[in-house]
């Protein structure tokens, strides 16, 4: 129970930190990111699960919610870059 306590906290923080960053390129980052983010970080407490990490809450749980909700912020911002460059208009386009 301890450990999804953990994975939400972690992802919770990550999610906000990188929804902060990214609120001026993808104006849902704010709660998008901290969504995926502790999606993330609980996908990895369930793959800890099933892979046998039965102990207290070791250093290996931690550091793959870490890097999983990471990942979660990271598609926030692949998702706010390609937004913002299909938006983009190219102004070369029309001159041949």
């Amino acid at each position: 129970m301890i450990n999804f306590i953990g994975a939400i906290v972690i992802g919770l923080v990550i999610g906000l930190i990188g929804g902060f960053m990214l609120r001026s390129k993808q104006p849902n980052a704010i709660w998008l990111a901290p969504v995926l983010a502790v999606g993330g970080s609980l996908v990895a407490s369930v793959l800890a699960l099933a892979f046998g990490d039965r102990r207290d809450y070791g250093w290996k749980e931690p550091i793959l919610q870490v890097v999983l909700a990471g990942v979660g912020v990271a598609i926030v911002a692949y998702l706010a870059n390609r937004r913002s460059a299909g938006t983009s208009v190219d102004s070369t386009a029309g001159s041949a």
